[in-house]
């Protein structure tokens, strides 16, 4: 298990302006597990992409475009 790293940093913000930074398909699974935001459909892609991404049977830059979708729509991504 590698930690497929994201082609760019993903910069989160959470309440009272603390700021994360996920580079990999690891740390995001680690900020998924603690997620902000409503767990729907496509939080659940993102964790799904990213747990594939960990196994090698998803590109990094999938993970990268899943879990950025998610952080768009909770309203955290900066």
């Amino acid at each position: 298990m590698s930690s497929q790293s994201f082609p760019t940093p993903v910069r989160l913000i959470i309440k009272n302006s603390r700021q994360n930074i996920v580079t990999n398909a690891w740390d995001a699974v680690e900020f998924l597990r603690r997620w902000p935001g409503e767990r729907n459909n496509t939080y659940r892609r993102a964790l799904q992409h990213c747990l594939d991404a960990l196994d090698g049977i998803r590109s990094a830059k999938a993970a990268f475009a899943s879990f950025v979708a998610a952080a768009r729509q909770a309203g955290i991504l900066a």
